[in-house]
């Protein structure tokens, strides 16, 4: 009795629910994208249809959990609105639809959905092949080295791989930690996968390691510049060399899409020899003890030299 009680609240409740309307940016900010994704209702058209079935089942007194019907449509928006607050991007002022296109200034949805394509849409600028012209557009060095890669190439003949957006997963944008390209690369260069080279996780997690000891280094000689210099030394060349270490530092994040481990590794090689040498003027090596040479001995060490050995050729005679 109970459960039939409770199973006919509920479905006034959802029928309620299920009438709430859609505020499509009445009040829209200057940004509707935001504004109106930000505050998503769940009871969409897709949601209101879920909402029905749940009633059917509950009619006939079939359990129904709200989990089997969870509207994804509605999980998805509010999700990637979340995820995108949390972003650089959001930080930067780089909203919906820099990457989605859209009018962000029309209230209405219908409006500001003019031309808006989805991202299973060749033409969609979110489109996996569509991605890195769209990322491009910001991220030109980016841009000009993935289009130096194998990735590229392959993307570019419809096939299957890597691009921006499977490394930054959409609307977090976050940068990997070395530790996460074990399992990003290994998700396609793997014995399973049969993507060759295998290695290439470990390389990657390894190169990316190398450039925070990179980061470390230069920061260690600057700090050794300057107490050097507190202390009167001639600094000047120095700085040049360390000065060139961080101008190759902030190139590496645009080149790492080329993804040639090779040349990015060369390439921080000849960025810690430069602080090599800035550490070799600041903190000169200490020059070697200097030991004395044997002395040759005197007359009266020679005469008692000779004394001796005639004492024992003496006493072997005996």
């Amino acid at each position: 009795m109970r459960m039939v009680l409770f199973n006919k609240i509920l479905i006034v409740l959802l029928i309620l629910a299920g009438t709430s309307v859609f505020l499509s940016g009445a009040n829209a900010s200057e940004n509707s994208c935001i504004d109106c994704h930000k505050t998503l209702t769940p009871f969409i058209e897709e949601q209101k249809r879920f909402n029905q079935i749940r009633i059917q089942h509950l009619e006939r007194d079939a359990s129904c959990s709200l989990e089997c019907h969870e509207d994804r449509i509605r999980q998805l928006a509010t999700a990637n609105y979340q995820q995108w607050q949390e972003s650089l991007h959001a930080v930067k002022g780089v909203t919906c639809e820099a990457c989605h296109g859209g009018d962000p200034k029309q209230a209405t949805k219908e409006k500001a959905h003019v031309n808006f394509k989805n991202n299973t849409d060749p033409q969609s600028p979110v489109y996996y092949t569509n991605v890195p012209k769209t990322c491009g557009k910001c991220h030109p060095k980016e841009l000009d080295n993935f289009e130096n890669s194998t990735h590229f190439k392959k993307l570019e003949s419809l096939e299957l791989a890597p691009t921006c957006t499977t490394c930054h997963h959409p609307h977090t944008f976050t940068v990997l930690n070395p530790e996460d390209f074990r399992n990003s690369c290994g998700n396609c260069h793997s014995v399973y996968k049969k993507v060759a080279p295998y290695d290439i996780p470990l390389k990657a997690e390894d190169m990316l390691r190398k450039v925070n000891k990179l980061k470390f280094n230069i920061e260690n000689a600057r700090e050794d510049i300057f107490w050097a210099k507190k202390n009167g030394t001639d600094v000047g060349q120095a700085e040049k060399y360390t000065d060139n270490a961080l101008k190759t530092y902030q190139d590496l994040a645009p080149m790492w899409h080329e993804f040639n481990l090779t040349h990015f590794e060369d390439v921080i090689d000849s960025a810690n020899a430069e602080i090599k040498k800035a550490e070799d003027i600041v903190k000169p090596k200490p020059l070697p003890t200097r030991t004395e040479s044997a002395q040759v001995p005197g007359f009266i060490g020679l005469t008692g030299l000779i004394s001796l050995i005639a004492v024992f050729y003496i006493l072997r005679k005996k």
